[in-house]
């Protein structure tokens, strides 16, 4: 339940496809904009004919409004109204009928919706973030359905190990499988094809070699090579249930030198402490700041080094759900772990004379410790 601040009602507009604190809220899925009011005592939908038959039978809510009569009413009582004006007077009509002036909405709230209101003479009010804090701690369901989503993860996992291993080292040490060279598009596919067989998709998969694994979030392209580190992150979102879930692998195919070794061992330690120090009540940024201090004091620095970033510059982990990164964070910012939380845990250090090196896996935080959610193996060298 948000802090209303004094507000008659929380207003929520979008499609709940792409806005996790409305699917949240709902429990409904759908691809095209509506409404949500909740009010202390009664919730709402204000929904296209097209979807309300669907809206009624699932949807969490103790009432759901079409908006074609609505439309009809501001057709025939608000002269003038532009067609981009439309909607949000319609809205605004539903307000009225019951009683609502003063409005909660979130940050991220459409400012033409806002400007509308506003101008109409209701009073919006803008809710801090996170909306619904209560998203952080998972539910029994919602913990099914990240394990469901990290199944697939690890599925699509398996299918990239076995393509790195089943290959062979050609020229120039590119990598080669059934007689073509094998590519970071390539592996990339087979994951997301794999996925789909689970319910799943992917989107910005990371299947990235040799000086690529030194941008975190750089998705991979090209030709893999051998001997180089390749780093898996798949993050598939089940497309019934929308949760998510994570993993991240760093691997070699061939030999890796003595000093990406050190660095593998280095972070795999990080991520083992943190596992370790992870409870209800954990302070995250101290965990976060233990593994810095861990890598700094081995010798591996953080900072810009050749107009780039290099060490470790993000964050130990962050909460897996509805969003791929959503509340808690393990990072520099300050924050307190609560039993039922979902969590990752993934370490990075990232050098570009030897590469990027990162190991993830999802943790359900417990009263005494966390509980493992992924259950696949780690190891360097394929």
């Amino acid at each position: 339940m948000p802090d209303f601040k004094g507000a008659d009602a929380l207003l929520l507009i979008g499609a709940s496809e792409h806005n996790a604190d409305l699917q949240y809220a709902t429990g409904f899925l759908a691809p095209d904009p509506f409404a949500y009011i909740q009010m202390p005592e009664r919730t709402a939908l204000i929904i296209s004919e097209l979807e309300i038959d669907r809206a009624r039978s699932q949807a969490r809510v103790n009432e759901v409004l079409s908006i074609v009569p609505l439309r009809k009413r501001v057709d025939k009582t608000i002269p003038n109204v532009t067609a981009f004006n439309t909607y949000y007077a319609a809205v605004a009509l539903a307000l009225n009928d019951f009683d609502i002036s003063k409005i909660l909405v979130p940050a991220d709230f459409p400012i033409g919706a806002g400007d509308y209101l506003r101008s109409n003479g209701f009073d919006l009010l803008v809710a801090t973030p996170p909306l619904f804090p209560e998203r952080a701690v998972k539910s029994s369901t919602e913990l099914d359905s990240i394990r469901e989503s990290l199944l697939a993860a690890q599925a699509g996992m398996e299918v990239a190990i076995t393509a790195l291993q089943s290959s062979t080292i050609g020229a120039d040490d590119f990598l080669q499988l059934e007689n073509e060279v094998l590519t970071s598009e390539k592996v990339r596919y087979m994951i997301h094809k794999r996925l789909l067989e689970f319910g799943c998709t992917a989107k910005h998969t990371i299947v990235s070699c040799g000086t690529h694994t030194c941008d975190p979030h750089e998705s991979g392209h090209g030709p893999i090579r051998a001997h180089q580190p390749i780093v898996l992150d798949i993050f598939p979102q089940s497309s019934e249930t929308r949760y998510f879930g994570d993993i991240t692998r760093t691997v070699v195919k061939g030999r890796a030198n003595e000093n990406l070794r050190f660095m593998y061992d280095i972070v795999l330690r990080g991520q083992e402490q943190a596992l370790a120090e992870i409870c209800d009540g954990a302070d995250s940024m101290a965990i976060h700041n233990s593994i810095h201090e861990m890598f700094t004091k081995a010798g591996y620095v953080t900072g810009e080094k050749g107009g780039r970033m290099q060490g470790f510059f993000h964050g130990t982990g962050h909460g897996l759900g509805l969003e791929i990164h959503e509340a808690p964070s393990i990072s520099a910012r300050e924050g307190q772990l609560t039993a039922g939380q979902v969590v990752t845990v993934e370490p990075g250090l990232y050098y570009y004379d030897i590469g990027g090196v990162r190991i993830e896996d999802v943790v359900w935080v417990t009263a005494d410790g966390c509980t493992m959610l992924t259950d696949f193996p780690k190891f360097l060298e394929l």
